[in-house]
């Protein structure tokens, strides 16, 4: 008897992980346009090589990192539906 609750309370709390984290295997909605390149349902890290007009049309803010790959601490946040004017050598994170 002792095993099946041992079981049933780590399956339960399986349960519970699986539900707190959803939105992390998920792109956002919408897309992210990055002079002219439209990127739809954007997930993960994007180069901006040069100066270069954004557009968040997702459901999330988009944050601009001052080195390329995401690496460093944002320096920038371009919320949802807006547009903003990125340098050259950034990348954008969409979690």
């Amino acid at each position: 008897m002792r095993r099946i609750g041992s079981t049933l309370a780590t399956l339960a709390a399986a349960g519970l992980l699986t539900l707190a984290v959803p939105g992390s295997a998920y792109a956002a909605n919408g897309y992210l346009e990055i002079n002219g390149v439209v990127h739809d349902h954007p997930k993960g890290c994007y180069e901006v090589l040069q100066l270069s007009t954004v557009f968040n049309f997702t459901d999330i803010p988009a944050l601009v990192h001052n080195v390329p790959g995401c690496q460093s601490d944002f320096v920038q946040i371009i919320p949802p539906g807006l547009a903003a004017e990125v340098p050259g050598t950034h990348s954008i994170l969409i979690r």
